[in-house]
Order: C-alpha cells, then structure tokens, then sequence
C-alpha cells in the first residue's frame, strides 16, 4: 500500500468526486476537501485499497505543508497527482471585488503551485509519477463573467508544458485536461432557459458528465497515455472545434 496512492484535490462532489468514484475500486486514493463527507472506506484492509478524506485549505501553503507531509511520511511519494480543485465566482470584471479575484487565483492556480512544492520532490527522487491538472474550456475560450476563472484556467495551460519539460528526466508526466460544459452542481444553479441556450451552442447538444470526464482522466494517468506529456485534452462536445 505504501508505494502507490493517488491524490485528488476537491474530491468531494462534482467531477473530483466521480473521479474518485472511478478510481477507487483498484486504487488507493486520498481527496481533499473543504468540509467533512462521509467515505466508502477510510483504512487500508489488508490488500485492499482504501480511500481517505483530508480536509484542506488549499489555498493557505502552511496548511498543504502540513498535511503533504504528514501523506508522504504515511504512505510515501503518490503515484499520481489529479488537481481538481476549482472555483468560480462569477462576476463582470469591473465589479469583481479583490477578494473575489484572489480567491479565483488562489484556488484553480496557486494551490497547484503548493501541491507541487512539497510532493514532487519526493516523486522526483522515486523517478516516476504522473500528474494530471483539469483545467477548463473557458481558459481557451472566453465567458463573460469569468475573466477571473477565465485567467486562472489558461494559466494552466502554461504551467503544464513547461512543468512538464523540467520534470520529463525524472520519468514524470505533466498532462491536462480541459472539460466543456459538465452536468455537475455548477451547472445546475442555472435557469432552464440558459442550460438550453448553453447546449445549442454545443455541437453535441448536450453537456457532458462528470462520469465521463472521469473515465478520460482515468486513461490519461494510465500507462496507455504512458508517452504522452506536456499536453492538453479537451473534452467538450466540440465547442472549440
């Protein structure tokens, strides 16, 4: 048990929930998220692999620092990295308060940033690992009210090659997947009207769903996609087509 778990931040609804779901029958898994939930099983048994809540602020370092540490200590370097984590709050750039737009940043890009900080030095040294970030449709094409989410989503684009570049000798995969319009909580605020203007825009019309965004991560950390790095795989029912 100790050489092979996996992370997944935000892993307590949405799609960081079904990619728990999805993995969790062959795979260790800790998740992160910002209050309790209950799990399917919290302790390893035996051969069997167990899946683990941490509850974290992703976005305070001291607090990742600690629990990184506390992870790697228990069960060593993780095998694969799955960056979930993500918020929105949307707004028109003018009236976007500052708290508003850091807590954007925060989230979908600096806590990548301190994930990275304290567990890739250890998969560095063990020479192998796979780390996969979920970006978004919107950091390829624009949303009005989400130039935070926007901002923060294509940055991640960036930081995925380059990540990628300076970690590829040590036997590390820097990928990224960027999901369209998935049925999820998010979703599922908006009013009738605007899902079904949302979905003729898409070329499948209809939205996509946590399960399959899933299924497609499930492929990428996987020995299958094992010659694949520094790249981007969008999942959106052929939007940006």
């Amino acid at each position: 048990m100790k050489d092979s778990w996996i992370l997944v931040t935000g892993g307590s609804r949405g799609i960081g929930a079904a990619i728990v779901n999805e993995l969790c029958m062959d795979h260790n898994i800790v998740f992160t998220s910002r209050s309790l939930k209950s799990v399917k099983d919290e302790n390893a048994v035996q051969d069997k692999p167990f899946v683990k809540q941490v509850v974290c602020d992703s976005c305070q370092n001291e607090e990742v620092k600690a629990i990184a540490n506390q992870l790697t200590e228990c069960y060593g370097p993780p095998s694969v990295v799955i960056h979930n984590a993500g918020v929105t709050l949307d707004d028109l750039h003018i009236h976007q308060s500052v708290e508003q737009w850091r807590n954007v940043i925060d989230t979908n890009l600096n806590s990548i940033f301190y994930w990275n900080k304290y567990l890739l030095p250890g998969m560095m040294a063990k020479s192998g690992g796979t780390i996969l970030i979920v970006s978004s449709v919107t950091g390829l094409k624009g949303n009005i009210g989400q130039t935070a989410y926007g901002a923060s989503k294509a940055a991640l684009f960036g930081l995925t090659r380059s990540l990628a570049l300076e970690v590829a000798r040590f036997g590390i995969r820097i990928n990224c997947l960027a999901p369209g319009v998935i049925d999820t909580e998010m979703t599922q605020r908006l009013s009738p009207e605007a899902m079904k203007k949302l979905r003729s825009k898409i070329p499948l019309r209809r939205t996509g769903t946590a399960e399959e965004v899933a299924k497609v991560a499930r492929f990428m950390i996987s020995e299958s996609c094992g010659y694949m790095t520094g790249q981007t795989l969008v999942l959106d029912g052929g939007m940006t087509a």
